[in-house]
């Protein structure tokens, strides 16, 4: 079977009452399912990024060459600064819109899109932290007996499901076409 299940019930009565979101709303329902998921897929992968900078700063400590460990090495350094500062944004943003979601009478279509900006950003931001520490790992970022080989399959995935980057792409270009920049700025405290 190709695609995801889909299921079909005949002859059954449910009262409009009882119907999931009301009757006519399925879509607003799904719309906000969306926005849950996403926001929690951008705040697994930007931990599985601080797991994955905790795992290359230490190695990088341990790791010696020339000498010197290899953390003494500019290029690794600034590795794992790009890491370091890939995390903090996105954690911070991924509160940020998290924060908005439990706020009484925050406009859903514009969290909507704000949770694809979160979505696409750490999921697209853990992908370069991941692949930044298994090049500090070196040959060993490929072993599977160190755990950023597992990271680097696993976030992969995160780019994909609940929405495609792309898909991403396009649900926060059609909310700035639609409503202007203005609508996915934050709001001020």
């Amino acid at each position: 079977m190709n695609g995801h299940p889909e299921f079909t019930f005949t002859e059954v009565f449910v009262p409009d009452d009882d119907v999931l979101g009301g009757v006519g709303n399925g879509y607003e329902l799904t719309k906000e399912w969306f926005t849950d998921e996403r926001l929690m897929i951008a705040a697994r992968t930007t931990g599985a990024a601080e797991r994955a900078l905790g795992l290359a700063r230490d190695r990088s400590v341990e790791r010696r060459q020339f000498g010197s460990p290899i953390a003494d090495f500019q290029l690794v350094q600034g590795m794992l600064a790009d890491c370091a500062v890939d995390i903090a944004v996105n954690r911070a943003y991924t509160h940020q819109v998290a924060w908005e979601a439990d706020q009484p009478g925050t406009d859903r279509k514009t969290l909507h899109a704000k949770a694809a900006i979160a979505k696409l950003a750490a999921s697209e931001a853990a992908g370069r932290v991941i692949d930044r520490c298994v090049q500090i790992f070196g040959g060993r970022g490929y072993d599977r007996s160190y755990p950023v080989e597992r990271l680097y399959r696993e976030l992969r995935v995160d780019r994909i499901w609940e929405g495609t980057s792309e898909i991403q792409r396009l649900i926060i270009a059609g909310e700035l076409v639609k409503r202007g920049t203005g609508v996915l700025q934050m709001p001020t405290p």
